[in-house]
This record gives C-alpha cells, sequence and structure tokens, in this order.
C-alpha cells in the first residue's frame, strides 16, 4: 500500500475516533445540562414557595393586624357605651333620689337614716347635718328620740346636701355619711352588677 493509502486510512481512524469521543462528550453535556436545568427548576421552585410563603405570611400578618384593630375598636365602643349606659342610670337614680324628698315617706326615711348613724358611732354625743327643709321635717323626732335615749344631739344645717343626712360623733372626729350621694357611693358595685345582670346578661362588666 502506497503511503497516500496509509495517510487516507490513519484519517479516517483518527476520524472515527473523533466522532466517538465528540459524541461522548456530547452526551456527557447533555447529561449535564439535564442536571443544572433539574437543579434550577428545584431551586426556582423553592425560591418561589418561600416567596409565596413570605407573602402569605405578610399577608396574615396584615390581616391580623386589621382583626385586632377592628376588635380593640369594638371593645373601646362596646365600653364607652356600657359607660355610658351606667352614666345615663346613675343620673337618673340620683333624680328619682331627689324627687323622693317630696313623698310622703321621706321623713321616716330620714329619721332611719339618722338612727343608723347613731347606731355606728361610738358615744353619747352627736351632730346630725341635714339641709334646712329636712331639719324642719324632723327636728321634733329628734329632740325625742335623744331624750329617749339619753343622747345629746345638736343639728347643723349644710346645702351640700341633696337629701339625706351626715352623722358625726360630738367632736367631729368620725362620721357616718347617709347623704344621698353616699348612700349611692356605696351601693354603686350592686346596682351595677344589677344592671349587668339586666341589661347585658352578665353579672358585671367584661370589658
Amino acid at each position: 500500500m502506497s503511503i497516500w493509502g496509509e495517510v487516507e486510512l490513519l484519517c479516517r481512524a483518527i476520524s472515527k475516533e473523533g466522532g466517538k469521543e465528540a459524541e461522548s462528550i456530547l452526551t456527557q453535556a447533555k447529561a449535564e445540562a439535564e442536571k443544572i436545568i433539574a437543579r434550577t427548576e428545584r431551586q426556582t421552585e423553592k425560591e418561589f414557595r418561600e416567596k409565596i410563603f413570605t407573602q402569605r405570611g405578610k399577608a396574615y400578618a396584615k390581616a391580623r393586624l386589621v382583626v385586632d384593630a377592628a376588635e380593640l375598636e369594638a371593645k373601646k365602643r362596646i365600653i364607652t357605651f356600657r359607660k355610658q349606659v351606667i352614666s345615663e342610670i346613675f343620673s337618673a337614680l340620683e333624680l328619682r333620689l331627689r324627687s323622693f324628698v317630696d313623698q310622703p315617706g321621706y321623713p321616716d326615711f330620714l329619721m332611719t337614716a339618722i338612727k343608723e348613724g347613731i347606731d355606728s358611732l361610738p358615744g353619747k354625743e352627736f351632730v346630725i347635718e341635714l339641709k334646712q327643709e329636712d331639719l324642719e321635717l324632723v327636728k321634733e323626732r329628734l329632740e325625742a328620740l335623744g331624750k329617749e335615749l339619753s343622747l345629746k344631739i345638736r343639728f347643723d344645717v349644710s346645702d351640700s346636701l341633696n337629701g339625706g343626712c351626715r352623722v358625726y360623733r360630738g367632736d367631729r372626729h368620725l362620721l357616718y355619711d347617709n347623704s344621698f350621694q353616699a348612700r349611692l357611693k356605696r351601693h354603686e358595685d350592686e346596682i351595677q352588677r344589677r344592671i349587668w345582670r339586666k341589661i347585658f346578661g352578665t353579672e358585671r362588666s367584661k370589658s
């Protein structure tokens, strides 16, 4: 065989081997590319899910803030409404008490309130504080009570009273306040409980 024939055979062999090598490289490249694509897709999917999760979390947090704000505003309105109801009822009670002074049973109530104060304080000397109109209603009965119980009773007129009385020990160091305002204040909790039970269906405010 001539030298040129051998060269041609050698070129063919090299070409054939080169083709195999190229095919092998291409196969490896395709496999690596598929791995890269798959890895990229997984990473992209992960990032997408994380982004969605983050967005959902932010949306939930924002929605929670809106709900919390609405609940807080609702509670504030309920508290305001209940305070308003209580205030109106107590105002109505005060008016009822003031009108009670014109009722036939008021002098008896005054005597009961005064005796309650005297029984609650030590000693035999007392100062009874009343408004002028009330003093005129019960003065004679109080003088008779003092003689009956061997008590020394003095009277004092006060314009600050709307009704009821204040009973002091003789030295004025001790006071039993049985004025309308004080009696209403002492029974405030019980009155409120009754209001909650009657109007709101509870024993007390849950705000």
